[in-house]
């Protein structure tokens, strides 16, 4: 018989709370399709940006749109809820364990691929936590599996 791993999910949206939003920090900073995957958090402008490190993780960039909004912003989908890979950043002290919580480390620039990058944390009001460690130890580079808690 196979063995049971957690993976992310593929049900439906309403159990990973998708919302469409404006990106990017202004209409010169858009997020792009390589945002795709990374932490970003609510700004001013009724817009996501990029988290930096060790901020809370809102959400998660999970697609972009060929249109603007609000005087250029770029316009896309976000993941508040549910699971997502995320890869263990440089900024990681030791290992990071299943059960432990997270936050953003440090993402690529804007208009860089590069996916989701975390760190162990102590957030408050946006609790993400490693609900697996997919493979090595869960040190810098490794990948986890965290779940919105």
């Amino acid at each position: 018989m196979g063995a049971f791993v957690f993976t992310e999910l593929t049900q439906s949206p309403e159990s990973m709370q998708t919302e469409s939003a404006c990106l990017g920090v202004d209409a010169s900073n858009k997020l792009t399709d390589n945002d795709k995957g990374k932490a970003v958090k609510i700004a001013a402008s009724n817009n996501f940006v990029l988290c930096a490190t060790t901020d809370e993780i809102e959400a998660i960039l999970v697609s972009t749109e060929p249109v603007t909004y609000n005087d250029g912003f770029a316009f896309g989908t976000v993941q508040r809820r549910g699971r997502a890979m995320a890869t263990v950043g440089a900024n990681q002290a030791g290992s990071i364990a299943v059960g432990d919580l997270v936050v953003a480390d440090t993402q690529a620039a804007i208009d860089t691929a590069g996916g989701l990058v975390v760190r162990s944390g102590s957030p408050t009001t946006f609790l993400w936590r490693c609900i697996r460690v997919v493979s090595g130890t869960g040190a810098t580079g490794d990948t986890v599996l965290i779940e919105r808690v």
